[in-house]
C-alpha cells in the first residue's frame, strides 16, 4: 500500500490515508528567455540555468471512517508549511513541498473518502541521506556527485588564520578563520555558528560559492584550514 510522509508524519501510519495511485512526476521547466531581434534568424536565448517549481497531484483515500480524523488531517497538511515530502515507492529521495490547494477537506470527506492533495515542490528531488562528509587530507580529495544536476553544498571549515579552499579549480580564500566558518552555497552566505547565533563572516571570504557538479569533484585546501565537513545536498531532476 502506497503512502507518503510529510512534515515528519506518515499518511497511513498516523492517519490511515493511502495513495490511491502513483502520482505523475513532472519535469521542471528550465527558465529560458527568448528575444526576437529584427533582421536576425531565430531568436536570442538567455538561459538563467535555473528551474521553476513543480506541482504534484496526489490522489488519496482513507482507510476507515474519515470524519473523526478530518481536523487532525487539515492541521497536519496545512499547518506543516514547507516541509520534506517522501513517497514509499521512491526510496532515498525527498521533495521540499507545501500543500497549496484550498480544498475544503471537511465537506469533501463527509461525502467521500477520496480526495486530492496538491503539493507545490521545489524543482529537484533531494537525497534523504544527507550525512556530512569529513575531509582531513588537504592535498586532494575526490567527491562523487550521484545526482543529475549540480548541488549547492554546505561546507563547514575548521582551522585558524588565513586559508584557501579549492573545488574543481575554483578558489575561495578566507582571511581570518577563528575555529570554524561555514560556506553555505544554498543561501550564498558565509557565517560562524556559535551554537546560539550565526555571525556573518562574508567580509572574510573572497571568491564564488562552491558547487558540486555531477560526477567527480576535486577538493583541496591549504593554509590554516585543517578539515572540512561537507553536507552535499545531492539533487536530481
Amino acid at each position: 500500500m502506497l503512502s507518503f510522509t510529510f512534515g515528519g508524519k506518515n499518511s497511513f501510519q498516523d492517519f490511515g490515508i493511502f495513495v490511491a495511485s502513483r502520482p505523475h512526476i513532472p519535469s521542471p521547466e528550465r527558465r529560458v528567455t527568448y528575444i526576437d531581434v529584427p533582421g536576425m534568424d531565430s531568436r536570442l536565448r538567455r538561459d538563467e540555468g535555473t528551474y521553476g517549481d513543480i506541482t504534484l497531484s496526489v490522489e488519496c483515500s482513507f482507510l476507515g471512517d474519515p470524519v473523526p480524523k478530518i481536523s487532525a488531517v487539515k492541521g497536519w497538511l496545512l499547518g506543516a508549511g514547507e516541509a520534506d515530502l517522501t513517497f514509499s515507492h521512491i526510496p532515498g529521495r525527498k521533495y521540499r513541498a507545501q500543500v497549496v490547494n484550498s480544498i475544503d477537506f471537511e465537506i469533501v470527506l463527509k461525502i467521500t473518502s477520496h480526495f486530492v492533495i496538491l503539493f507545490n515542490c521545489q524543482p529537484f528531488q533531494y537525497a534523504t541521506d544527507n550525512a556530512p562528509i569529513v575531509v582531513t587530507d588537504g592535498s586532494g580529495y575526490v567527491l562523487s556527485n550521484p545526482g543529475t544536476v549540480k548541488s549547492l553544498p554546505n561546507i563547514k571549515i575548521t582551522g585558524s588564520g588565513a586559508g584557501a579552499l579549492t573545488v574543481n579549480g575554483g578558489n575561495v580564500s578566507f582571511s581570518n578563520i577563528d575555529g570554524t566558518v561555514t560556506l553555505d552555497s544554498t543561501i550564498q552566505e558565509t557565517y560562524q555558528d556559535t551554537g546560539t547565533s550565526l555571525i556573518s563572516k562574508n567580509s572574510t571570504k573572497i571568491g564564488n560559492y562552491s558547487v558540486l557538479l555531477p560526477g567527480d569533484n576535486a577538493i583541496s585546501f591549504s593554509g590554516g584550514i585543517t578539515s572540512l565537513e561537507i553536507t552535499p545536498n545531492w539533487r536530481w531532476l
